[in-house]
């Protein structure tokens, strides 16, 4: 019983910021089958994550190893499956759009991880379950607001096609990094909460920005 409590513990956060932003897409929800594939093809990106990057020995300190050994890779391949599949898809059609796909990628990703930390910390799985709840999971969440939000602005306008997916994806590494970073070099959580914050913020003025811009809204207010 307390394998599937700790499992139950594991996986509900990833699935609850799904629902809530599912719930939160106001003027087109988004099809089932479409957000399915894309959270199975987030929970595939730790697979090319642990091919591709390496461990904390190949880089020269904590700073780098947080921002390119590891916010690089995750980041990194979360735009590369998000690009190549659901952007491409007809679905994919206002800007609210870019930031759902982005956390449901981020959240596929995001439930395998903390599967692994939660059911690999014997004794400790529900503390470890509670804090990550606070803590990694909102971290990913909002990496994949500010990916998604510059990628569903794109979508819509794609005159500045690189300028807008590069600060999509250097800004998500850029927060998943530092977050990293305070961790990785000792210095607690406290730092770490203040980028999360920061970066919690500024995802809710993204989806209150693109929900406002949903060409869907202008057609159900007609």
């Amino acid at each position: 019983m307390d394998f599937f409590q700790n499992l139950i513990a594991a996986i509900s956060p990833p699935l609850f910021i799904i629902y809530y932003l599912y719930r939160n897409d106001l003027y087109e929800k988004e099809p089932h089958k479409l957000i399915f594939k894309t959270f199975l093809i987030g929970c595939l990106v730790p697979i090319p994550v642990l091919l591709f990057s390496f461990d904390e020995t190949y880089y020269p300190n904590h700073f780098m190893f947080a921002m390119f050994g590891v916010a690089f890779f995750e980041e990194g391949f979360k735009f590369l499956f998000l690009r190549l599949y659901s952007y491409k898809k007809e679905d994919f059609n206002e800007p609210y759009d870019g930031i759902f796909y982005a956390v449901v990628v981020s959240m596929g990703f995001a439930l395998v991880e903390n599967i692994l930390y939660v059911l690999g910390n014997e004794g400790s799985e529900m503390s470890v379950a509670i804090l990550r709840c606070f803590t990694a999971i909102p971290m990913h969440a909002s990496c994949g607001v500010i990916m998604g939000y510059y990628m569903g602005k794109n979508k819509i306008n794609s005159s500045n096609a690189f300028i807008n997916l590069s600060m999509g994806l250097i800004f998500a590494m850029i927060i998943h990094g530092l977050y990293d970073y305070f961790l990785f070099a000792g210095y607690g959580l406290l730092f770490s909460m203040i980028v999360l914050i920061f970066a919690v913020r500024f995802s809710n003025k993204a989806i209150n920005l693109h929900q406002e811009k949903s060409p869907f809204k202008t057609n159900r207010n007609q």
